[in-house]
């Protein structure tokens, strides 16, 4: 079966910590086969993508209280959260919403979840509707000791443990979670600024999870 590989400055370990200069080998069925990286610098090889950011799974969206008055139940507000890199969106008003597993859309999760949402997670009120990344730059604006790393971790491979499907929040081999891409990063420091946005190398599979 053909694969891609992926480079980049950095990529979200499942341990939470940031690993240099990855490779990751992936399949066309989304399937990751091999994650190696150099110790050094990025030597370049034949068939190698390689990307100025960090390599990260999806996020999952789970820790904010949405209604139909900051969420509209809308494909456009929905892709919108996919597009900036939502792979699962938690709803807190139960709606009953259609489960269409689409490359275009988050999945829904239409319930609160049963635990207390993290300290780091603060209610923003009418800006709980942002998309993720927006949030996330918010709250390390706000908590300056909390480290990119850390927050990264908490919306990819810790939620995805929550919700009971922990390779979604994984870039590890045998896993399949889609593979997205945080751009215009401060690659020195490791830090977003107003201008890092995310974009999408692979899609997830529907049966990933």
């Amino acid at each position: 079966m053909k694969h891609h590989k992926f480079a980049a400055h950095y990529m979200l370990s499942p341990q939470g910590d940031f690993i240099k200069w990855p490779v990751i080998t992936i399949r066309n069925d989304g399937l990751i086969i091999d994650i190696n990286h150099h110790k050094q610098t990025f030597i370049e090889q034949h068939g190698v993508k390689f990307y100025s950011g960090i390599l990260l799974p999806p996020f999952m969206d789970i820790w904010w209280d949405y209604s139909s008055e900051t969420l509209p139940i809308d494909d456009k507000s929905l892709t919108t959260h996919f597009n900036n890199g939502t792979i699962l969106l938690g709803l807190s008003n139960r709606q009953i919403v259609s489960q269409n597993h689409s490359h275009h859309r988050p999945r829904l999760y239409p319930h609160r979840f049963p635990y207390n949402r993290p300290e780091i997670f603060p209610d923003m009120g009418i800006k709980n509707s942002l998309p993720i990344l927006e949030k996330i730059k918010i709250i390390i604006g706000r908590q300056k000791n909390l480290k990119l790393h850390q927050i990264l971790s908490a919306v990819t491979s810790e939620s995805a443990i929550k919700v009971g499907q922990p390779c979604l929040g994984r870039l590890e081999t045998g896993c399949s979670p889609g593979i997205i891409l945080i751009e215009n990063a401060d690659l020195i420091n490791l830090k977003l600024n107003p201008h890092s946005s995310v974009k999408w190398l692979i899609f997830p599979t529907k049966e990933s999870g």
